[in-house]
């Protein structure tokens, strides 16, 4: 797609999230300059599959409580090395 960018023509990618940042796009002569291949720092997707036993919905909550079990041990094992 092509967006107007402060007055400058730009392409942008028409559905981000089917992107897998393959380089292609800056692979052909002269385009490495031309094209920039940017992510955002604090911006994640996760895919989900199942087979059908626990909902896409559920795995992700259970996954949340899991990642935050570990943060807290993280967090824990760092004041204990700092004093």
């Amino acid at each position: 797609n092509i967006k107007d960018m402060g007055g400058e023509p730009q392409a942008v990618v028409a559905n981000p999230r089917r992107c897998t940042m393959c380089r292609e796009c800056i692979r052909a002569p002269g385009m490495e300059h031309k094209v920039k291949l940017l992510r955002k720092s604090n911006h994640f997707v996760f895919t989900v599959e199942t087979v059908g036993a626990i909902s896409p919905a559920d795995i992700f909550k259970r996954s949340l409580d899991v990642l935050a079990e570990k943060c807290k041990t993280i967090l824990q094992e760092l004041k204990s090395k700092s004093g």
